[in-house]
């Protein structure tokens, strides 16, 4: 095969939630109907395999940091009129009794704030451990904290609500080493502070579920020895797309079938049509490139035969990807 060089870009894009609320909650209001953790439950500590009890932590703004952190992310992600926030607890009972909010409440309160959707944080509850390890070298501290919130989504149906009940859980791990067990333990965060660290680091995943996120992908172009390949290349660097489409189609269209100028064009094409949002010529135009390819006789082609085909699933996902987005 005659001299050929890739080029690699970055493109940023825009992907669906992983979970979908439905559509037509416009003005949602998160809602605190959870009961703070007891200052003694869930904080073992252990030593050398030994449980040696647990610890008393304050933990009762926990609540309040997830829906903060709820609310603010599901706010800024504009994907609602509006998102409220009730942050005193609507909860009467205790943290290990589970009481809904009831029909009158939830009216009252969407009433109240106008909204169409609640999104209620019913329970978190955090276990952690703080254990000293050792080898034959070296101590090791460890930190080891889960969190487990409950929420549930209400939503207007007919006269009344209807409920989904979610949970989330996290985990996070801090570990620290050293020949001495006093500065193993001294390394590791503040106990009280990673717990409330960990809360909202969870509510922050707790809320990205739902908002669209951005994802870098990675996109090749081809290029020979041919005039039109470089000319279409160098429009290309200056971001005149549309220019450097047209002049890799005209570099399609001079090249004859087994010619490798023709995969590398269709190929480069597609690109600078899905920069522009044209997805479905984008797609099409990658199918030409595989075709080409696959005309082609080496070993090289065929695999770049399977770059492009893959590069053409991408496509096609992306299209599905539009349309969730675009509901």
């Amino acid at each position: 095969m005659a001299y050929a060089q890739q080029w690699h870009t970055t493109l940023d894009v825009r992907r669906p939630a992983a979970k979908q609320l439905p559509a037509a909650v416009n003005d949602l209001l998160v809602v605190n109907n959870a009961v703070s953790q007891p200052d003694n439950f869930g904080h073992a500590v252990v030593s050398y395999g030994v449980n040696r009890g647990s610890e008393s932590i304050d933990l009762k703004e926990v609540p309040q940091l997830m829906l903060f952190a709820v609310t603010e992310r599901l706010d800024y992600s504009g994907m609602f009129s509006s998102v409220g926030l009730v942050s005193k607890s609507q909860n009467a009972g205790s943290f290990f009794s589970d009481v809904s909010l009831n029909s009158r409440q939830a009216d009252s309160l969407a009433g109240m704030y106008m909204a169409d959707a609640l999104l209620v944080l019913d329970k978190v509850v955090i276990y952690d451990k703080h254990e000293l390890l050792r080898d034959d070298y070296d101590y090791y501290a460890v930190l080891e904290a889960y969190t487990t919130s409950t929420w549930t989504l209400l939503t207007k149906q007919g006269g009344g609500w209807r409920s989904a009940v979610i949970i989330h859980a996290d985990t996070l791990v801090w570990e620290e080493s050293s020949y001495d067990s006093s500065l193993a333990l001294q390394q590791l965060p503040d106990r009280h502070t990673a717990l409330l660290d960990m809360a909202t680091y969870s509510a922050e995943r707790f809320a990205a579920q739902y908002i669209p996120q951005w994802e870098t992908v990675d996109r090749y172009l081809y290029q020979n020895r041919n005039d039109l390949l470089a000319e279409g290349m160098t429009h290309f660097t200056y971001r005149r797309w549309q220019q450097a489409a047209e002049t890799w189609q005209a570099a399609y269209e001079a090249a004859k079938d087994g010619d490798e100028t023709k995969a590398y064009a269709a190929a480069d094409i597609a690109v600078a049509e899905e920069i522009q949002g044209d997805l479905q010529s984008a797609r099409q135009w990658a199918k030409r490139s595989a075709e080409a390819f696959g005309r082609m006789k080496s070993a090289d082609a065929a695999q770049q035969q399977v770059n492009v085909t893959y590069y053409m699933r991408e496509l096609e996902q992306r299209e599905r990807d539009e349309k969730k987005l675009n509901q």
